[in-house]
């Protein structure tokens, strides 16, 4: 059985990560980690990775932020109204 485990965070995350891929590890064949460019470091470190795929979300200007997506603004206004108190 092979595994992903995808953690997109920074190189923290993917180290406190590394005891479920252990437990990920022990029952596959194959374990592949699919994380960020700031945790590509750390992904080499862990035991029972045996392939690290790097992937940036937000494509190679991943640092730039853009102009909120019109259907996410919808949202955002639609659940304020709903009263949630989650922002």
């Amino acid at each position: 059985m092979k595994t992903l485990v995808v953690r997109l965070d920074s190189a923290g995350d993917v180290v406190l990560a590394g005891p479920m891929v252990r437990a990920a590890a022990a029952g596959s064949d194959e374990v592949t980690l699919l994380c960020g460019p700031q945790g590509a470091a750390a992904a080499d470190l862990l035991p029972g990775v045996d392939d690290v795929i790097v992937w940036s979300p937000r494509g190679p200007a991943s640092t730039r932020r853009g102009p909120i997506p019109a259907s996410w603004r919808a949202w955002s206004a639609t659940s304020r109204r709903a009263g949630s108190t989650r922002r």
